[in-house]
């Protein structure tokens, strides 16, 4: 049992390892490589919000948007008051064209953090979706 938790506890630490680096690797606009890379970090720690959070991300920069919102998706199933899941989920959801439950998914991140600035933005910019 013990040894069972420490390769958990492991895994956890690769995981994390592997999320900075894939942020380090979006940050730098290598979105391929960044997506392979949090790949690791979803398979090592299949509950790390962050790490599908990150992966959504990567997938809608690189214009794969049913499967980023799945992705932010999942992030809310494991955690629905994780504020940059309901930003990327918004996000996605208005490039789709899908105002209005784009509209939704940013006033739920409101809800949650009312300083969050993305959210902040992407309200203004939903508001002047036609």
């Amino acid at each position: 049992m013990n040894e069972q938790k420490d390769r958990s506890e492991e895994n956890k630490r690769k995981a994390q390892f592997w999320l900075e680096y894939a942020q380090q690797l979006a940050a730098a606009i290598r979105y391929v490589e960044a997506l392979s890379t949090v790949e690791r970090a979803v398979k090592l720690d299949t509950t790390n919000v962050e790490a599908w959070y990150v992966r959504g991300t990567c997938l809608a920069m690189l214009a794969r948007y049913d499967e980023a919102l799945s992705n932010f998706d999942h992030a809310l199933s494991l955690d629905d008051r994780y504020v940059p899941a309901w930003d990327g989920k918004a996000w996605v959801l208005g490039i789709l064209g899908r105002k209005d439950e784009a509209i939704v998914a940013n006033e739920r991140a409101l809800e949650l953090d009312p300083h969050y600035y993305q959210a902040q933005k992407r309200q203004e910019r939903l508001e002047a979706m036609e």
